[in-house]
């Protein structure tokens, strides 16, 4: 899955040790029937689990189930006791179950899931909103919904039988075996998995879609759902490279598509990004865009990173959260994979880099490991990620080839733990990666490497001695790990020693036969390892490397290092590598160096004409202030391919010509942007400003149910920058707050907060919250806003 917000959940449900949970039985098939009230928020199920007995004289079964009220429980046809304790089911058989027998039980419930099921815009009384159903199992939820043995170490047939409106579609996971025409218009359809996945993989999605059915060269067939409002402007974007992709991931893993069928589909309100669903990929449909919205935001990275989960994550299954790095890990890694190679070199280094930061920045808090029951986002994605980029470099990318095609062949659909892929180094490699297993995943911290070098000449032969000290904590150890060092000459040519460095402090010495002068010297080029580096070097020499490096990275190192030299030191190089440079990341480090300096106006115009989004975003965002000859150029950015500069653009040229704002709002009149409506919401912020009061009541509107919620935080927080509570906001503010999903109840509960500092704002929220008939549940989650109690005296620390 992509995003962070689950990761806090699991902790507390899956993080609890290093162990998986215990187990009485043996989850073998569920069969599960459902239909559905949705303006009610109701599910009617029959759910049948067949099981094998792992314990002797088992006298009872306890399954999950929050909050679900079960009607009957049966056994062998005939009912049975059982105890509804809240948060789980208990059953209780009439005679005691022998180990290793299979039996089954029937039970037969309604429940009204604030989480695991989510209804969306079925109480949306302008009819706006689109209407579906949707299921989000990870971590574990769908317990709220379906009383189950809810936790991912034991895996199961699943066989969903879905009854609904015939006017829409239902998607589920497996192979749809067929569909029955009801005489009320329903249909039933009648889906069934030929493979055991976790439970919480299980998905169903329910929405009015179009179906794109593709297939691969190996015969796989691929089921892309979209909009049919959106068909032609956002299917070949949203898709791209779908296809390729899982054709490109076989042939790098050297094992098939391990499931019958891909679907994806794209769900309204969606919290996380996506979630890998076996067989049926569901994500929000921020990532359903346009041509525009594909410069912004494409869906490629994520549709990768899903697809990869379908062998990491589906296919092999971690044993315990403590081990969920053998799904994220993978799944990043492998889309930064995707990535690379549909887009170059450049980009899957660029990848890497990012990891490395927001690993390195993870490390500032804590120096918690990768293997661990709590070890943090970054750890499971990025650094995780990045450790496994350095076992390519490591031990060759062949090697780890060889070594994760064993892994997945020797563990089909089955729980895995890490000492399952060091046991398939032994196996595929003859090697035993202890050290690197116990430095980049039992054991938390980076590296911090102090470089240093000068020429010298012993017995009349030149060296570059290049002096590598480890200066990290000494609470971290020592690191090992072999690394290139390369010099580089004025002439253009360079020589390279790559050697294993794993001592506090060592001397590494490179032959000058030629006596050369050195232009630069770069420490581990391409930047494969993770590390914190303190590497000073002169203009002299960042300039050279900036002009002259091989990798990009390298460059873009320079370029960074750069920023605290006198413009006019570097203005003539900066503007010699924009022009050279391919990659966009340098060319935006350059464009945001040279935007604060007037006399690089000329240049201005060039950058402001540059072809990647993100180097004309960098200049206008660093800019300041914007210089009144440029105006007309930045004006052209009001009709920019991207969104996200044009809505950039109207809100620095409003601020910095505000005489000619009137001219901007009819230009940017017409563009509503990517998903979130941002170049929309932003024009009727502006206009706001000016006075318009409908700009106001439109961005109550944009705030209201009617919209999916990334417009309605974009609302409510340009509202919050006006300062504006008008009273037709107040019903859709508190919808938002008691909204399932966290991201706009985080967004509510934020503006709230600001408004309840002020007097007349905090007045008329409390007058709306204390007029409203509240459920308890509903309230429960209001109190802490607005029935505020003084602290005890001995809260008060008397």
């Amino acid at each position: 899955m992509i995003n962070c917000l689950w990761i806090g959940v699991w902790l507390q449900v899956w993080g609890q040790g290093y162990t998986p949970r215990e187990r009485l039985v043996d989850m073998e098939h569920l069969r599960l029937q459902v239909r559905f009230a949705p303006e009610k928020g109701i599910v009617y199920g029959l759910v049948q689990h067949i099981f094998q007995v792992l314990r002797p004289g088992l006298d009872s079964l306890v399954l999950d189930a929050v909050k679900i009220e079960v009607e009957e429980v049966r056994y062998h046809d005939q009912p049975i006791p059982f105890r509804n304790a809240g948060e789980q089911l208990i059953l209780r058989f009439p005679s005691k179950l022998s180990a290793g027998m299979r039996d089954s039980v029937s039970i037969r419930y309604m429940a009204t899931p604030r989480k695991g099921l989510y209804f969306i815009g079925w109480r949306d009384k302008s009819g706006k909103a689109r209407r579906q159903i949707w299921s989000q199992g990870q971590p574990t939820d769908h317990r709220h919904w379906i009383p189950c043995y809810d936790h991912p170490n034991d895996k199961l047939i699943t066989e969903t039988i879905i009854t609904f409106d015939a006017r829409y579609q239902v998607l589920s996971n497996g192979t749809l075996i067929d569909t029955v025409r009801n005489p009320d218009g329903t249909l039933t359809w009648h889906y069934r998995m030929q493979k055991p996945h976790s439970l919480y993989l299980l998905m169903i999605a329910i929405g009015e879609y179009g179906i794109e059915r593709r297939q691969t060269a190996q015969g796989l067939p691929l089921l892309l759902y979209y909009y049919p409002d959106r068909k032609d402007c956002c299917l070949e974007p949203t898709y791209r490279h779908s296809v390729e992709m899982v054709e490109k991931l076989e042939a790098e893993l050297g094992v098939p598509f391990p499931w019958e069928k891909y679907a994806q589909v794209p769900v309204a309100d969606y919290v996380y990004g996506a979630m890998e669903n076996t067989t049926a990929t569901v994500f929000g449909d921020f990532y359903h865009i346009d041509e525009r919205g594909y410069l912004d935001r494409s869906y490629v990275e994520t549709n990768a990173h899903e697809l990869a989960h379908q062998w990491f994550g589906d296919y092999v299954t971690a044993s315990s959260f403590a081990h969920l790095w053998l799904q994220e890990s993978f799944a990043t890694h492998y889309a930064r994979f995707i990535v690379g190679q549909l887009m170059g070199e450049d980009a899957y280094a660029w990848g890497r880099r990012i990891e490395h930061n927001l690993a390195l920045s993870a490390s500032q808090k804590d120096q918690l490991p990768i293997i661990h029951p709590n070890p943090g986002y970054a750890r499971i994605y990025q650094k995780g990620s990045a450790v496994l980029d350095m076992m390519r470099y490591t031990f060759g990318n062949e090697t780890y080839r060889r070594v994760i095609t064993h892994y997945l062949h020797k563990h089909p659909y089955e729980l895995v733990e890490t000492k399952d892929l060091f046991q398939s180094f032994q196996e595929a490699a003859g090697i035993t990666p202890d050290w690197f297993f116990e430095q980049w995943l039992y054991r938390g911290g980076e590296p911090h490497y102090r470089i240093q070098y000068q020429s010298i000449e012993k017995n009349n032969k030149a060296y570059t001695q290049i002096f590598v000290e480890q200066i990290q904590d000494s609470s971290l150890g020592l690191f090992r790990m072999p690394i290139t060092f390369a010099v580089h000459y004025e002439d253009g040519s360079y020589d390279t020693l790559r050697t294993w460095i794993d001592e506090r402090r060592e001397v590494v010495e490179i032959p000058n036969n030629a006596k050369k002068n050195i232009a630069f010297v770069l420490f581990d080029p391409g930047g494969w390892i993770l590390k914190q580096v303190t590497f000073e070097k002169s203009p002299t020499e960042l300039i050279a490397q900036l002009e002259k490096a091989p990798a990009m990275l390298d460059r873009y190192d320079a370029a960074v290092g750069l920023r605290r030299v006198p413009y006019s030191i570097k203005k003539e190089a900066l503007t010699r590598a924009y022009r050279k440079e391919k990659f966009w990341a340098v060319r935006a480090e350059i464009a945001a160096q040279l935007a604060g300096e007037p006399t690089a106006q000329e240049l201005f115009r060039e950058v402001l004409q540059d072809p990647h989004p993100q180097v004309r975003f960098a200049v206008l965002a660093h800019m300041n202030p914007i210089p009144a000859t440029l105006r007309p150029d930045l004006e052209k950015l009001l009709q920019d391919s991207s969104y996200v500069v044009q809505a950039l653009a109207l809100e620095r040229l409003s601020e910095a010509f505000p005489r000619r704002v009137s001219d901007y709002l009819k230009m940017t009149a017409s563009t509503l942007g990517i998903v979130g409506h941002n170049v929309r919401i932003k024009h009727l912020e502006v206009a706001a400003l000016q006075g318009d009061p409908k700009a106001i009541e439109k961005l109550v509107e944009y705030a209201s149910p009617a919209y999916e919620f990334r417009t309605r935080q974009n609302a409510l927080r340009s509202l919050k920058a006006l300062n504006a509570l008008p009273v037709s906001l107040l019903p859709y503010l508190f919808d938002a707050l008691l909204s399932p999903n966290t991201r706009l109840a985080g967004a509510a509960r934020e503006i709230v907060e600001y408004w309840m500092q002020q007097t007349r704002h905090r007045q008329a929220l409390l007058e709306y919250y204390q007029r409203q008939p509240w459920t308890p549940a509903e309230r429960v989650l209001l109190m802490p806003l607005f029935e505020y109690k003084p602290p005890s005296f001995y809260q008060r620390g008397n």
